[in-house]
């Protein structure tokens, strides 16, 4: 379901989910602030181990939170065909552990909520200042530097927010689709 077609609801409780191959990040955002989350490890010998452990650390998360809606990050750009299906299967287990009948699932897209929060895309000014701080690197360095950069703006703006400490990107960004999730599902007097 897209949240451009929800309307606004008594949504309590909204998870967050920054699922990958290598990692599962979460937030329970509830009463207008995270109360709850993490980031744990997914580990495996192939995928369909890492699916199974994917699972089971939802059921866990399960025990601790629950929530109105799941909000997922929809999966923009990947480097293959093969990644995204792996992604998805990851994506997959955790819902399947983390629904109950009533709770609703939303995608949302990057760009939404980092825009949201401040954290635009760069423009070329400051493509170009990294590339003045940072001269003669790589391509792929100054892609990885913007990164980095877009990585820690949302971390400070949490931790700043919140007075919370983050200190892992993919904790911050579950954190960011939690955020936007909440304020867009919930009403306000």
């Amino acid at each position: 379901m897209s949240l451009a077609v929800l309307k606004k609801s008594n949504a309590h409780k909204v998870l967050g989910i920054d699922a990958s191959t290598a990692s599962l990040a979460f937030c329970l955002f509830e009463n207008d602030k995270p109360v709850k989350f993490g980031k744990m490890p997914i580990v495996g010998a192939d995928i369909y181990d890492k699916v199974k452990d994917a699972h089971r650390k939802s059921e866990a998360i399960a025990s601790l939170v629950d929530p109105d809606y799941v909000a997922v990050e929809s999966a923009i750009m990947v480097r293959s065909a093969d990644a995204g299906l792996k992604i998805a299967m990851i994506v997959g287990a955790s819902l399947a552990a983390l629904l109950k009948p009533e709770t609703k699932v939303i995608t949302v897209a990057p760009i939404q909520w980092q825009s949201f929060i401040g954290n635009n895309n760069p423009t070329k000014a400051d493509k170009a200042n990294i590339r003045l701080q940072f001269p003669d690197k790589t391509d792929s360095w100054y892609k990885g530097k913007i990164r980095e950069n877009r990585k820690q703006k949302t971390m400070d703006y949490f931790n700043n927010k919140f007075n919370i400490s983050v200190t892992d990107n993919d904790t911050g960004d579950a954190i960011g689709i939690a955020y936007y999730a909440y304020n867009k599902l919930t009403e306000r007097s």
